[in-house]
């Protein structure tokens, strides 16, 4: 260890006296962001004392600075041989963090907590959502010693805490006092370490510059993987070179995660010194695959003179960010809206003071303070071409670290087809903290957009993504198989079951299908398709076929409501099958339902206020008319007894006390004493 320490001082001296001119020192006799040469002198004291503890209990996750915030912690600080103090930010900056999160000061005593109140006051800052933390302090740059944030035991939150990379004893305790503040736990890591040289996606990935390998010499590549995995839960830790060539080799000065699949990398014209550099950053991620299997979509914002965009602070639905009075700011501003769509973006330039810097500024004095009590919705999208022909699954996990109930009522999928609104399905709870949701099949060529919902007893309410409708999740539906257009035909009067309705047998995939067969499903004989072509029949991709479907009718004497059967288009190729229901609402006595003692539908379906169910039984047996919802529960009880036959009656998706349920998917189940029919109805409110 001795000797690991006397390389780390050699290796920082050396990269101190490299590139000291870039070193941000606004005013003398303050610190700066990197080390001053008395600092340089005491870097054997850089994690000396620290004590390293447990790992946090179970599989650990490491919270996103795009994750739930419940405020920031910012520091007002004392310079010890003037006696005045001074914040790293504007009040401008402040006042907008205060008007959503609760804004933590640190001081170093209570007339420093005065002083500061005046000045928020004068300022126009909400004091209701500001508090102190009496704390003494070498510094204002909170992001760098500041706490980092993982759950762990599936819902708790504690602090994980680091050897601060800069022998600055104040700020390297404050970590444990913010832990004292929320009354949680300390995790202590024994790997020295700053936040502006770490990002991670919540997910199980985060990123450093080589700077980490550089300041642990006695610890091994292998062995400091290991440790942001047992301590944070990172599974895959991308340590890169630092592209921008600078003193301070700091990951937030080129780029930052914006969310789980999207990462901002900042762009310079060719004629920069690091253009290679930082293309090559940026090519990198490209190839990387993100938490949801596809690679990182790479975002890039313009820094031609080394603006400091990228070092910006993500606070819930807003994008703080750092101007410099260029020409620039605007474009910056646009490509993070560009790139966060549904989030608030604002600029902010510098104190005269504490100028913001191309190696320091505002994200290196601004620390998130996760939300401890939050309302956890883990899911990984659907995303890309899914099947037309079937339903999407959708499963999630919700974790309420505050430890109150969920509200299973109101654990929602929001979801839209297209261009359309947005439609309202419920989740249903399927074991522990996992609910599952069905958005119901659509047509082929479809974009489906969504995001969950969820509520719990303590009044928080979540997104997920976190925008929810400002960015949600978005996928493709795609034909896989033949598809026949409409896929319901009715039939209304005696002359459309004489004439026959079309059908067309539609080839949108990539490769040829072969019909092999037409088959009824059912018993009803009566369905009477005419083939134009001799099966079996194959359908190039983007060709078609058609169909007329015929419903014979002999005599005048027709039953009211609906019958359905559905006819099966066989393809040879994967013996999927095209279902084409058929509902009609006339057959002759002559033509009836010989050997069928029951059939049941209802229409319309989907419905949003009520629908219409018609039934008919042969033999007028006792009938049991039940509707179930998607975890088999019983809600409500239509009919019992013997029915008159053919008959209908109407649900207005309600249970049997007459509440109107949420929309999603039911069940109605209707039996008599020899047989029992099941349909799927879908509400949607």
């Amino acid at each position: 260890m001795k000797q690991g320490l006397l390389f780390l001082s050699f290796f920082l001296m050396i990269h101190f006296f490299t590139s000291a001119q870039e070193v941000n020192s606004d005013t003398p006799g303050r610190l700066t962001h990197g080390m001053t040469p008395d600092e340089m002198l005491r870097i054997h004291e850089i994690g000396r004392g620290f004590v390293e503890t447990s790992p946090p209990a179970g599989q650990p996750r490491n919270i996103a600075e795009y994750n739930r915030m419940q405020g920031v912690v910012v520091a007002y600080v004392t310079d010890a041989s003037s006696g005045s103090s001074y914040f790293g930010i504007p009040f401008d900056l402040i006042k907008e963090m205060a008007k959503s999160v609760t804004v933590t000061t640190l001081v170093e005593n209570n007339s420093k907590k005065t002083e500061v109140i005046q000045k928020y006051l004068t300022n126009g800052i909400d004091t209701s959502h500001c508090n102190f933390l009496i704390a003494p302090l070498n510094s204002y740059w909170t992001r760098d010693y500041g706490p980092w944030f993982a759950a762990y035991q599936t819902d708790s939150i504690g602090i994980v805490d680091f050897p601060y990379n800069r022998p600055r004893p104040k700020d390297d305790e404050v970590p444990k006092t913010v832990a004292g503040m929320l009354g949680i736990r300390w995790f202590g890591m024994n790997v020295i370490h700053t936040g502006g040289n770490y990002m991670c996606d919540g997910l199980g990935t985060a990123a450093s510059t080589e700077l980490v390998w550089e300041e642990n010499p006695g610890l091994s590549h292998i062995q400091i993987a290991q440790k942001v995995q047992d301590y944070l839960g990172i599974d895959s830790y991308q340590v890169r070179p630092d592209p921008n060539g600078t003193y301070i080799d700091h990951i937030d000065c080129w780029g930052k995660f914006l969310a789980e699949d999207k990462i901002l990398i900042r762009k310079v014209l060719p004629s920069h010194s690091q253009y290679s550099q930082i293309e090559a950053a940026a090519a990198f991620w490209t190839t990387q695959i993100c938490p949801y299997g596809y690679p990182y979509k790479v975002f890039r914002v313009m820094t031609p003179n080394d603006q400091p965009y990228t070092n910006s602070v993500i606070l819930n639905h807003k994008v703080l960010v750092p101007f410099k009075n260029s020409t620039w700011d605007d474009s910056a501003k646009a490509a993070y809206q560009a790139a966060m769509p549904g989030y608030e973006v604002y600029g902010f330039t510098a104190l005269s003071s504490a100028s913001w810097a191309s190696t320091d500024a505002l994200h290196c004095r601004v620390m998130g303070l996760a939300d401890i009590g939050s309302l956890y919705i883990k899911h990984l999208p659907l995303w890309g071409d899914h099947p037309s022909e079937q339903d999407y699954i959708i499963d999630a996990e919700i974790v309420a670290y505050s430890h109150q109930p969920i509200k299973m009522d109101s654990v929602l999928i929001y979801y839209k087809v297209s261009n359309g609104p947005y439609h309202i399905l419920p989740m249903q709870n399927t074991s522990g903290n996992h609910v599952t949701g069905v958005i119901p099949k659509q047509p082929g060529g479809s974009t489906i957009r969504y995001y969950l919902f969820a509520a719990d007893a303590s009044g928080r309410r979540e997104t997920c993504p976190l925008i929810g409708p400002g960015d949600p999740f978005t996928f493709n539906t795609v034909y896989t198989d033949i598809t026949a257009v409409p896929d319901t035909v009715w039939f209304n009067t005696p002359e459309e079951a004489f004439n026959g309705k079309n059908v067309v047998i539609h080839n949108l995939t990539a490769a040829p299908k072969t019909i092999a067969d037409i088959q009824p499903s059912g018993t009803f004989w009566w369905i009477d398709p005419w083939p134009v072509v001799t099966l079996p029949h194959i359908v190039d991709s983007g060709d078609s076929v058609q169909l007329t479907l015929h419903a014979p009718v002999t005599g005048k004497n027709f039953f009211q409501g609906y019958l359905n059967d559905s006819m099966k288009i066989v393809s040879a190729l994967d013996t999927h099958k095209v279902i084409i229901m058929v509902n009609a609402d006339l057959i002759s006595s002559e033509r009836d339902i010989q050997g069928n003692e029951l059939s049941v539908c209802n229409h319309p379906n989907p419905f949003t206020e009520k629908t219409t169910i018609s039934y008919r039984i042969n033999n007028f047996a006792q009938l049991r008319m039940e509707i179930f919802d998607w975890s088999g529960k019983r809600i409500r009880t239509l009919k019992i007894g013997t029915p008159v036959s053919p008959g209908s009656l109407e649900w207005k998706g309600d249970n049997d006390k007459g509440v109107l349920l949420p929309g999603g998917i039911y069940f109605l189940r209707i039996t008599s004493e020899k047989l029992s029919l099941s349909r799927k109805m879908v509400l949607i409110r």
